[in-house]
């Protein structure tokens, strides 16, 4: 008497995002072979600051390695943000490619409007001299979060383990790291903010900690 049952088992759609991973990962390896220099200091940011000292005087965003890096990390956060709202519905693990296509468009409006109020506020209190340094600062790291997230999601997701599993590590990585970023620029720029410090507690509020709220918030909606 044959006891086996078929069980069908649910497997997140690995198509698309195997592509897109494996390109972006093939994109950061043109970008080191471009900008070793700039790829090599970037790396090394938690141990040292010689990357923000690589461009002198220059902070500029626009600049083809800043530009491309901005690439990576639409990709890498609208993985996240479109895995964090199927996480939310678990009753299907199949990650569809309009919900990748969603969370791309919805880090590009975050980032469009966090850095307008950002450029606003500063020319209003007369202080785009700080807040530009501390935008750049920020920027940087956020490159180096992006690749940390694609080479673990990388590594989690073609090691097959459950959505679920990639999605706690990739979170609680997230979270730490976006902490030790403002724990870091704080740090660097101590003696402005004690002196203004009235000013930092109400930027923190309204554009560290807020819009990441606001933009979870709207992806799970």
């Amino acid at each position: 008497m044959n006891c086996m049952e078929h069980l069908l088992r649910v497997e997140l759609n690995r198509d698309w995002l195997t592509l897109i991973l494996i390109g972006a990962l093939a994109f950061l390896g043109i970008l080191r072979y471009w900008f070793p220099k700039r790829m090599s200091e970037l790396l090394l940011l938690p141990l040292n600051d010689k990357y923000f000292a690589l461009e002198g005087r220059q902070k500029g965003f626009i600049h083809p390695f800043n530009i491309s890096m901005l690439v990576i990390q639409l990709v890498a956060f609208g993985i996240l943000l479109s895995g964090l709202k199927r996480f939310d519905h678990a009753q299907s693990l199949s990650l569809q490619f309009h919900e990748f296509t969603n969370g791309v468009f919805l880090v590009s409006v975050y980032l469009s409007i966090r850095y307008t109020l950002d450029w606003g506020i500063g020319y209003i209190f007369n202080c785009q001299k700080v807040l530009a340094a501390y935008r750049y600062q920020r920027f940087s790291f956020h490159h180096l979060i992006s690749i940390g997230i694609l080479i673990l999601l990388a590594t989690l997701f073609f090691s097959r383990l459950p959505w679920a599993i990639i999605l706690g590590i990739l979170s609680i990585t997230l979270i730490f790291t976006l902490g030790a970023t403002i724990i870091y620029s704080v740090r660097r720029n101590s003696t402005t903010i004690i002196n203004n410090f009235l000013y930092f507690i109400l930027y923190i509020c309204a554009l560290e900690i807020a819009p990441y709220v606001l933009l979870y918030q709207t992806a799970m909606t």
